[in-house]
């Protein structure tokens, strides 16, 4: 799966956040784009939830995110 965010010096911190997990595989693929892979027996919609609530998590815990509008896409 594929993430794109709005803010492309965000991408470092994303990165990091999710490297941190032992079941994700990330890189930077562009500018404003991050490959993800999730290891495990899950199902798509699983996965995609999955990253979502990572996202949901990172935006929480990081205070530039939080404090403004940064969009975070999932692109199938």
């Amino acid at each position: 799966m594929q993430i794109h965010i709005s803010d492309p010096t965000l991408v470092p911190s994303l990165l990091d956040f999710l490297r941190e997990r032992v079941h994700v595989i990330a890189d930077q693929i562009g500018p404003h784009e991050v490959e993800v892979s999730l290891l495990g027996s899950m199902s798509t919609p699983k996965r995609r939830l999955e990253l979502d609530l990572m996202l949901q998590l990172w935006r929480a815990s990081n205070e530039q995110v939080s404090n403004e509008h940064i969009e975070t896409r999932i692109l199938d």
